[in-house]
Formats: structure tokens, sequence, C-alpha cells
């Protein structure tokens, strides 16, 4: 998918460094083939920066860290519910006493309905992930749009909220990710730290990449499932989530909902 993404970039880039090609050589009459390689290579360098990079602005902003709030963190799990490790992890966080953030699938959530309710009835907060984590930047506005409101019905009909929160899968987007997330009533939202936990890289090097690069403002991105994969293991994110809260809260850190944190810098 990355190189058909890539090759999309690619044509993009020499058909609009062409019409800029056209539009110079009809005025003067005259442009260097080098030229059109530079602006081509800049053209398809900024679409695939724009694409593939969560925190640039090529493409709209989105909210990936806080810069005000102080020892503060938001912690989020992609791509559930999925059972039974969504209803451990929500046991975990009920004993620490702590608020988090869960981006549900749609297809995930109705094999899930209960749990989907019960992440709303903890006061959890819960974002949209798009309905199947198709990947969107080579989807068009109407997918895209459908991807968004499909999952928001689903998830206000089965939990009674909807969500006002919006992440991309892989935090891919194209010009109109951001554009029509809005439209739907979600603020667009990456994250500050990743540390692919879906490749099961074990209980201690979880621990040891999170706590190693945690930081005040940090949206942290955890997994509780994989894609629309049928019963992931997050068994090793399970045994690890504990030490890292408890870490984190004797470092002095404040755990907020991720509209919380949000709301604290003040960019909503």
């Amino acid at each position: 998918m990355i190189f058909k993404i890539v090759l999309a970039a690619n044509l993009i880039s020499f058909i609009l460094s062409g019409i800029v090609f056209i539009i110079i050589r009809i005025i003067s009459g005259w442009f260097s083939l080098v030229y059109f390689i530079i602006i081509f290579l800049i053209t398809d360098a900024f679409l695939i920066y724009g694409t593939f990079e969560r925190k640039s602005l090529i493409f709209g902003k989105t909210f990936w860290k806080s810069q005000k709030s102080d020892m503060a963190i938001s912690i989020t799990f992609d791509d559930g519910p999925n059972e039974p490790y969504t209803s451990q992890i929500l046991n975990i966080l009920d004993t620490f006493n702590i608020k988090a953030t869960f981006f549900v699938i749609g297809e995930n959530a109705e094999l899930y309905p209960d749990i989907v309710r019960k992440i709303a009835n903890n006061d959890h907060e819960i974002g949209n992930h798009s309905y199947n984590h198709e990947v969107l930047p080579l989807k068009s506005p109407a997918f895209t749009k459908n991807q968004i409101r499909k999952t928001s019905d689903l998830i206000e009909k089965v939990a009674g909220v909807r969500p006002e929160l919006f992440r991309a899968p892989h935090g891919w987007r194209n010009p109109w990710v951001n554009l029509i997330a809005k439209e739907e009533g979600c603020t667009p939202v990456a994250w500050t730290l990743g540390v692919w936990d879906t490749d099961h890289p074990g209980v201690e090097t979880i621990i040891n990449r999170t706590l190693g690069k945690i930081q005040s403002g940090c949206v942290l991105l955890l997994h509780d499932g994989r894609g629309t994969e049928q019963n992931p293991d997050s068994s090793q994110l399970v045994r690890a989530l504990p030490i890292i809260i408890q870490k984190c809260k004797e470092k002095g850190y404040r755990f907020l909902k991720l509209s919380e944190m949000i709301k604290e810098s003040g960019k909503r």
C-alpha cells in the first residue's frame, strides 16, 4: 500500500510539474528541463511528507502534543475493542483511577457493542478510528466521509455518545481527510509517542520504549487491537500497562483524556 501511495504521489507531482512547465513555456517561451526536475522533486517530497508525517501542517493541523499541559500525559488506545484485552485494560485503568481515550474501529465496535458501552459508562473517551481501518490517502472524499460518519453513527447508537476526535488509520492523510473530519464534528488528532506494541516486541521493550521517551504533554499511542484482525494478541500490552502507569505516577505525571489535554492546551 505504501508503494501505491508513493506511486500516486509521483504521478500527481509529474502532472502538476508538467502543467507548470507548460504555463511557463507559454509565458516565457523557455523553460529548462533542470527546473522541471527540481519542481517535480519538491512537489513530490511535499506530497509524500504531507501524507505520511502525522505532524505535518501540509494537509491541515492535527493535535499531537500539548505544549501547555504541565506534567500531563494522555494514554490512547487504537484499534479496539478487542476481547478479552479491552476489558482487561479497562480494569487496569479502573484500579489506578485514571481515564484514557479509546479510538474505536466501527467493525470491531459491531463485534463488541457491550464493551463500547462499558468504555463510555466508565467515563473514558471514545474517538473515531474509521469503520474498517482502510488507509485513506488514495480514497475519495465520499469514501472518507462514509468511514467517519458510519463509525460515529454506530458509536452514538451503541454508547449514546458521538465521537469528537478522529485519528486516521496509521495517521496517513490526504488534502480532504482533516476537512471531512471537522465537517463530521471531529478534531483531527495524532500522537506524540508510539511504541510499536502491535509488533509484540516483548513486555520489557514496551515498558522501556514508553518510559524512555515519555514527557510532559505527551500523547501516548498504544493498541488494544490490531486493525480489523480477529482476536489479535494484546497480552504483552496488558502486562506492561500497570508498570507504565505506576512508573508515570511515581514521576508525578497527571493523566488526562485527550479532549481534556486539547482543551487545556487551548487548541480547541
